[in-house]
């Protein structure tokens, strides 16, 4: 039975090709909660049995999920520019304008929460100067790990429990990194106003 399942999740991510994985991504980037995975372990491994090219799949996928995540951006932008001067927009606007590089960054490497940091990004109006780089970078490391995962462990249930692990890993970096970011944004505030 899971055998059947798996060759059907292969023979659907060969079915859809470059442009399939694009628009899949680019669903997965929304807020609609599709999850990455189904495609791009399959995908990845097609690529390692040189059915598909690794690159094209990082490529058609990060730009996918970049895609998703500026409709998101646009669409919350647009949405709620009357209502910006409320109290709980006021506060997602200064939060942003404080930690909204980091936070564009670390939120697409934790399951779950990628797609949705978009949201607060276009309500606080983030400069798309940043937000594309950073989401970019992320969506890059995302979809290649995923990728990664189902080039070197194949098609199997390996490769979904090393998807597990490694999702563990990237959320602990996630943690590190933002642990280390808060701590030395706290030490700063910490200095005396005057020198």
């Amino acid at each position: 039975m899971i055998e059947h399942i798996i060759q059907l999740l292969v023979n659907f991510a060969d079915s859809l090709g470059y442009v399939g994985v694009y628009f899949y991504m680019l669903l997965v980037g929304t807020f609609i909660p599709v999850p990455s995975e189904i495609v791009l372990i399959p995908t990845g491994y097609l690529a390692s049995i040189g059915k598909k090219s690794f690159f094209l799949l990082l490529f058609s996928g990060a730009l996918g999920s970049l895609s998703g995540a500026l409709i998101n951006y646009f669409l919350a932008k647009w949405l709620v520019k009357k209502y910006r001067q409320k109290a709980l927009f006021q506060k997602v606007i200064k939060f942003f304008a404080r930690h909204g590089k980091i936070s564009v960054f670390l939120a697409p490497l934790t399951p779950g929460l990628g797609q949705y940091i978009s949201i607060p990004a276009g309500i606080s109006h983030m400069p798309l100067r940043y937000f594309i780089p950073f989401t970019l970078s992320a969506n890059i490391i995302w979809v290649g790990f995923m990728l990664l995962v189902g080039y070197i462990f194949g098609e199997g249930s390996r490769a979904k429990s090393a998807a597990a692990v490694g999702s563990l890993f990237l959320l602990g970096f996630v943690i590190i990194v933002a642990t280390i970011y808060v701590w030395r944004d706290v030490k700063k505030e910490d200095l005396p106003a005057y020198r």
